[in-house]
C-alpha cells in the first residue's frame, strides 16, 4: 500500500448466528471496525478530505477543526496526520477516554464542552465560536451536513453491501448518528431494488425520531437530539428504538456467542435489527453494521466500569429542521420499540 490511508473500506459482512436463534431472515453485520482507525467514520473522513482538497477548499497550512462524539474525531485525527494538517477536535466532556488519548495520540488538539452523547449542539456551538474567530485558516469537514459523507457510502459501503448480500437485500438498519451511512447506503440500495426498507435506529431514552423526545442516554456516538441535514428522512421506511442497557447486553452477546467485540452502538444496531426480524418475518436479509470495536469501551459499562456524565440542566427546544421534517414524514414511520 502507498499509505495506510489505502486501508479504509471493504469490510467484510458476516452473517450472525446464534444471537440470531429464532428469527427468520438472516441478519448480516458489516465489520466496520476493520478499518485502519477501527471504525465506519475512516471512510468519510477520507473522502471529504479528498474532495475538500480537490476543490481547493482545504490547503497546506490549514487547521482542520470538528466536533465529534469520538469516531469521527479519531477518523479525523487520522487523515489529518495521514496529509499532514494539525487537528482540532471539539467534543463532549462526558465521552470514553479511550477515545480521547486515541485522537490525541494522532496528534489532535481536543476541546471540551459540558454534557455526553446527547449535548453535541453544545459542541456545535463551540464549533462555530472557533472557525469564526479564524474564518481563513481553518477549514470544518462538517459531518452532519456535509453531502460528501452520504456520497462517500453510495459510492462505497453501499455496494459493497449489495455485491456482498448478492443483491438479495431486504432492509438496511442504522444508527442514526450523522445521517451519512443511512442516507449513503439507503440511496444506493433503492436505486438497485425500490422495495429495500430502511430503518434509523436511536436510543429509546432520546427518541426523537419515534416521540419526539431528549434525554441524556449511555450509547456513545448516536441520538445528538436533533436531525441532521445529511439524514434525508424521505428514505426512511421506520425507526427503531433500543435502550442502552438492551444495547449494552447485545454487544456483550456479540462478543461472548459470535467472537465479534464491538461497541455499544453496534449492540444497539444488532438489537434493533432483531427486533425487525421479529416484526418482518418475511424479509429475505437484514443488514447492519458494526460502527467500531469493543476496545474503545475499556471505562465504560460495556466492560463493567460506570461512566459519570454531568449532564447540564438545561432546555433543549426541538430546531425549526428537525421539527419540519417530523411534522412532515413522522406520521408515516412504522415504529418499532
Amino acid at each position: 500500500m502507498p499509505s495506510i490511508a489505502h486501508a479504509v473500506g471493504r469490510t467484510p459482512l458476516v452473517r450472525l448466528g446464534r444471537v440470531t436463534a429464532g428469527v427468520t431472515p438472516a441478519v448480516y453485520l458489516k465489520l466496520e471496525w476493520y478499518g485502519a482507525t477501527g471504525s465506519l467514520k475512516d471512510r468519510i473522513y477520507l473522502h471529504m478530505f479528498e474532495r475538500a482538497e480537490a476543490r481547493g477548499d482545504l490547503t497546506p497550512g490549514m487547521r482542520v477543526l470538528e466536533c465529534s462524539t469520538g469516531n469521527a474525531g479519531i477518523a479525523c485525527a487520522f487523515v489529518a496526520a495521514v496529509k499532514g494538517y494539525a487537528c482540532t477536535i471539539v467534543m463532549p466532556e462526558g465521552m470514553s477516554e479511550e477515545r480521547k488519548k486515541i485522537m490525541r495520540a494522532y496528534g489532535a488538539e481536543l476541546v471540551f464542552t459540558p454534557g455526553g452523547e446527547s449535548d453535541v449542539d453544545l459542541s456545535l456551538a463551540r464549533l462555530r465560536e472557533l472557525r469564526d474567530a479564524d474564518p481563513r485558516g481553518v477549514w470544518v469537514p462538517g459531518q452532519f451536513d456535509n453531502a460528501d459523507n452520504v456520497e462517500a457510502h453510495s459510492l462505497t459501503t453501499g455496494p459493497e453491501i449489495w455485491e456482498q448480500c448478492g443483491g438479495r437485500v431486504g432492509a438496511f438498519v442504522a444508527a442514526q448518528g450523522s445521517g451519512g451511512t443511512l442516507s449513503g447506503v439507503g440511496k444506493f440500495l433503492r436505486e438497485r431494488d425500490a422495495g429495500v426498507r430502511l430503518y434509523a435506529v436511536e436510543p429509546d431514552e432520546c427518541a426523537l425520531l419515534a416521540r419526539r423526545e431528549w434525554g441524556p442516554h449511555g450509547i456513545e456516538g448516536i441520538g445528538d437530539g436533533f436531525v441532521p441535514e445529511n439524514l434525508d428522512v424521505a428514505l426512511l421506511s421506520g425507526v427503531i428504538t433500543t435502550t442502552t442497557e438492551e444495547s449494552i447486553a447485545m454487544a456483550r452477546r456479540l462478543a461472548r456467542e459470535e467472537g465479534i467485540f464491538c461497541g455499544i452502538s453496534t449492540g444497539c444496531n444488532v438489537a434493533a435489527a432483531l427486533k425487525l426480524a421479529r416484526r418482518r418475518p418475511e424479509l429475505a436479509a437484514i443488514v447492519t453494521m458494526a460502527n467500531d470495536t469493543g476496545q474503545r469501551y475499556f471505562t465504560t459499562a460495556l466492560c463493567g466500569e460506570a461512566k459519570h456524565v454531568e449532564v447540564p440542566e438545561r432546555p433543549h427546544p426541538m430546531d425549526e429542521r428537525t421539527q419540519r421534517a417530523l411534522d412532515r414524514w413522522q406520521p408515516r414511520w412504522e415504529v418499532l420499540r
